[in-house]
This record gives C-alpha cells, structure tokens and sequence, in this order.
C-alpha cells in the first residue's frame, strides 16, 4: 500500500488530479445539468492523467536533453584542452552547477559518473547504466559511442567532439519544432475549450433555449453525443500536434 501511494505521488500531481476531477464536475453540469454524472464521466480520468503524465514526462526529457547536451559541449572542451575523460566530467560539473544549480539532475548524474569513476569502475558502464536510467535517445546514443570508441581504441577526443556537435543540432532543432509546435499546441487546447465556453453563454444568456436539452431523454441523448464528438476531436487534435522528434 505505502509502495502505492509513493508512485501515485512521486510527481507533483496534486494540480493534475484539482484539474481532472475539475473537468469531469464542470463537464457533467455543463453538458447534463447534475453534477453528480461526473461519477460515471470518472473513466475519463485515466486516460487524462496518462495524457498528463506522458506530456510532464516530455517536457522533463527536453530538459534533461538540454542539460545532457550543455555537460557533453563542456566535456568536449575540457578534452580538447587536455583533460583526461575522467577529469572532463569533473570540469563539465561545474558548467553545469552555473547554469542549472547543484542540485539539478543532470548534475547530479555526472557527479555520480565522477565518483564511481574515482572508484576505478568502468566509465563505458557507468554510461551505460546512466543511459539506462534516463531513457532518452541522446543520452544512449552517446553511451554506445564512448562504449566502442574507448574499446576500439580510436581517437576518443574527436570521436566526443563529434558526437557532442550532433547531440547539439538535434537538440537545436528539436527546440525549434518543439516552438513551433507548441502555438498549434495551444490553438489546440483553446478550441477545446471553445464549446465549453458556448454553454456558459447560452446558460447565461439564453437560459430558455438550452434548457430542452437538460431532464429528458431526448437531451440526455443528443448532449452524450455532442460530448462525445468532443472528446474524439480533442483526442484527434492532440494526435495530429503530436509530432514526435
């Protein structure tokens, strides 16, 4: 049970969940004029907080790329003045303390690189439990570079230094289209919004006019369809914004 409600709240989700049950109360009074259908709309909060979760995940991974891309340009610099691997990482730490903070994770990550390393284990393994742990492409790309270059004996400076510049322009442009994207993005979620909006007025405005669709089944009804056709376009809408980089 504790092990439950530690994955439930690992997140700072209390705002996700405000917002979900939120939604499904305004939803049902909206559409059904009873707040109280929003126990049976409660099916729709598990596909919200997966869309939740998996947008909050997408935004972490973008940042962990960022960071992961400014440590790899500091230790390719660090390389190329002479500073052994081990050592570049070290160097690459502070970079990263500067312009994240020390308690960011992605310093912390390279700190634990640079501890394991002083104990004499592997730094190919070390990478490639990092990349594990992170699962982001960048990152396991990247560790499966250093992997064969340092067991293959080539030259490990270049090599970095190569892979960091396009680890950098495909962070680069994945930042451009994650911009792009994003004002469609919240076209998106305006439109969503949109026929909530429409009842508020007419329940306002026209209180006379919308009433036939509430207390008959006849209203019941054509407001199910109506929310329905809602949900499938907004499903739809999010899908075509979707784009994966």
């Amino acid at each position: 049970m504790k092990k439950w409600l530690r994955q439930v709240f690992q997140y700072d989700q209390w705002g996700m969940y405000v917002k979900g049950i939120g939604l499904i109360v305004a939803t049902a009074y909206l559409f059904y004029g009873n707040v109280f259908v929003a126990i049976l709309l409660c099916p729709y909060l598990l596909i919200y907080f997966r869309n939740e979760k998996k947008r909050s995940l997408e935004q972490r991974q973008l940042c962990r790329r960022q960071e992961f891309k400014d440590g790899i340009l500091a230790v390719s610099f660090a390389l190329k003045v002479g500073y052994s691997v081990e050592n570049a990482f070290r160097e690459a730490i502070g970079e990263l303390a500067m312009l994240y903070g020390k308690d960011n994770v992605t310093v912390r990550e390279f700190q634990e690189i640079v501890r394991r390393t002083d104990q004499n284990e592997n730094m190919e393994d070390v990478l490639s439990e990092y990349a594990a742990r992170s699962r982001i492409e960048d990152i396991e790309y990247f560790a499966e570079v250093f992997h064969f270059a340092k067991r293959s004996g080539g030259n490990l400076i270049s090599i970095i230094g190569k892979t960091a510049e396009v680890i950098r322009d495909k962070t680069e442009i994945s930042r451009q289209i994650h911009t792009i994207v994003s004002g469609k993005r919240m076209e998106q979620r305006v439109m969503s919004v949109i026929p909530y909006g429409m009842i508020v007025y007419l329940k306002l405005t026209s209180p006379e006019f919308i009433q036939p669709l509430y207390g008959n089944t006849a209203g019941i009804v054509v407001m199910s369809i109506c929310l329905f056709l809602l949900l499938v376009s907004n499903l739809w809408s999010k899908r075509i914004v979707n784009i994966e980089i």
